[in-house]
């Protein structure tokens, strides 16, 4: 009888889940988060009332980035988000002081530096969105300029104190070919 051979352990490949390994780049949520989103805010604004109708209100281009964002993690609605959280907040805290009435909300939201504020804040989230990334891909740029400027002056350097062989492409053979050693 002819012994078959079984691969040894360390060589045997790990059984893969190509089902879990679909389910993670699929991004989650997608339609039906807005959905349930929008389902949830219209009672929760008639039922709870008040300081909720300002803070939907002011939250929408919150919404919208959540919408829009392709990203999986979410980081571009999560900075217009935190920016528009801040132009609302405000708000919220001047309802909470001059009384929780629907009278109230809709005064502050009658109020257009009220919308120029809090959808203000979202637009500086958009613009902290797209400048910090260009902003520091060119400081990185810069300072790599300037790194390899420094090394081709020590390279310059090295060249007019050991030789011209010493900063070459050449293999090491080749150098010690060239000069006899």
């Amino acid at each position: 009888m002819a012994e078959t051979k079984q691969p040894t352990p360390e060589k045997a490949a790990p059984p893969s889940d190509k089902k879990a390994d679909k389910n993670a780049a699929k991004p989650r949520g997608g339609k039906w988060r807005t959905v349930a989103i929008t389902v949830l805010a219209v009672p929760t604004i008639l039922l709870a009332g008040l300081p909720t109708l300002l803070l939907c209100v002011g939250m929408l281009p919150t919404l919208v980035a959540l919408v829009t964002d392709t990203d999986p993690r979410k980081s571009g609605a999560a900075t217009i988000g935190f920016m528009n959280l801040a132009g609302v907040a405000p708000f919220i805290i001047d309802l909470w002081g001059s009384g929780q009435t629907m009278g109230n909300a809709i005064a502050i939201l009658s109020t257009p530096s009220t919308w120029l504020v809090m959808f203000g804040a979202a637009g500086v989230g958009h613009l902290l969105l797209y400048a910090i990334p260009t902003a520091t891909a060119t400081l990185t740029l810069t300072r790599m300029e300037s790194r390899l400027k420094i090394l081709k002056e020590a390279i310059e350097q090295m060249k007019t104190t050991w030789g011209p062989d010493i900063a070459t492409n050449k293999s090491l053979e080749d150098v010690r070919k060239k000069n006899g050693a």
